[in-house]
């Protein structure tokens, strides 16, 4: 990080891209960088990184900001510390109640630090007092909440029930003209399930912890998985309508091009699925009425629905190679921003939005955390609703 003053403010860039090159002369070479640099702003005890309107002069001095550099902040009880600004102490502070209601987009390539950060969100989401449903699709969410010692509530449907599903859901595929009697059936067991959901999902709201994990088995059907998504969401938003002064809800979506897939690029070409997937839309686009969001988390945008990305009001772009996903980032942040993500280093994050601190994109470092086996002494409890 770099400063300049302007009209006697201090103001801050961050150093994105940088040239060595060299010029020849008669008897002497000189060497020089050419630096770019993106404006972070001032900074502020209470609002974080201010976006400054002016440019400085022409030959203005550049200094580099000292590395032991530290912003003394006005940190509320639902703010904490995204991470730090790198070549500094200075912290980037996000609000857990905006990222939770505006909805956040956590991006990047598998190992770049995403799904821990996304953890970290869901403490203190929890912390917060807020509701917060894990739609693991991986199966690594259950694991991992052990390790990190997160109580949850598994309010999943059996193997064997969603397993039924993806049958019925291939029989309506493959039956005659119209398949009217696989559509009943279909529309029966539905039905049924749904209040098996219902009461789960209330339980959970009402009386378990505040973390719950639906867990969805390997299901060959992917219309499946979007159907079972869909029936939870649903519910959970159904409740919130009535409840809505009661408690927030976060609805984490890990793998998310598989529960809300974008349907040009994922092959979902019937009407029923692209339905489903417009429902399941619509509780995003309402969401934030009732107190429900979303924390969608995925390696690719170009698969996952659009119409669900374009509501997150707060994006943390780790490490991306994908054109399509920086095109569309592009929009979001500018290209001066986006043009850097692909090189962006293990637990770095590009972050800007309603939930940051900060008027303008700036490059985070997170902290490293080591990730402990599951041992008898963290294991988290696990209540079955």
């Amino acid at each position: 990080m770099v400063f300049c003053k302007v009209d006697d403010r201090v103001v801050y860039y961050q150093v994105t891209d940088a040239i060595t090159t060299e010029e020849g002369f008669e008897k002497h070479n000189q060497g020089f960088h050419i630096v770019e640099a993106l404006q972070i702003g001032t900074l502020d005890f209470n609002r974080g990184c201010i976006k400054f309107p002016w440019l400085p002069q022409m030959n203005s001095p550049v200094f580099i900001a000292d590395p032991s550099l530290k912003l003394e902040q006005n940190i509320k009880d639902n703010e904490f510390s995204l991470g730090h600004i790198p070549g500094t102490q200075v912290d980037v502070v996000g609000n857990i109640e905006n990222l939770i209601l505006y909805h956040t987009a956590i991006l990047g390539v598998t190992g770049t630090g995403k799904t821990e950060f996304a953890f970290d969100l869901v403490r203190k989401a929890i912390s917060q007092g807020a509701k917060v449903l894990c739609v693991d699709i991986t199966g690594d969410y259950c694991l991992r909440l052990k390790q990190i010692g997160l109580d949850f509530t598994d309010i999943s449907l059996s193997e064997g029930v969603c397993r039924e599903l993806s049958e019925k859901l291939f029989g309506v595929e493959v039956g005659t003209y119209g398949a009217p009697k696989e559509k009943v059936e279909l529309h029966a067991f539905k039905e049924k399930i749904k209040g098996e959901i219902t009461t789960s999902l209330k339980g959970f709201l009402e009386n378990g912890t505040n973390l719950g994990l639906l867990h969805l088995p390997a299901i060959h059907n992917t219309k499946a998985t979007i159907h079972i998504t869909e029936l939870y969401l649903s519910e959970v938003f159904s409740y919130a309508k009535l409840h809505r002064d009661k408690q927030k809800v976060l609805i984490v979506l890990e793998e998310a091009h598989t529960v809300i897939p974008e349907s040009q690029t994922m092959g979902v070409t019937d009407n029923d699925s692209r339905g489903i997937i417009s429902k399941i839309s619509q509780i995003a686009l309402q969401g934030r009425k009732y107190g429900v969001g979303l924390l969608v988390i995925a390696q690719r945008t170009a698969t996952v629905s659009k119409t669900i990305l374009t509501q997150c009001n707060t994006v943390i772009a780790f490490s991306s190679f994908d054109q399509t996903g920086l095109d569309f980032l592009s929009n979001f942040y500018g290209r001066s921003y986006t043009s850097r993500i692909p090189n962006l280093q293990f637990l770095s994050a590009l972050v800007f939005g309603k939930g940051v601190k900060s008027q303008r994109p700036v490059v985070i470092a997170l902290p490293y955390k080591q990730i402990l086996p599951v041992s008898e002494t963290n294991e988290a409890t696990v209540s079955k609703v």
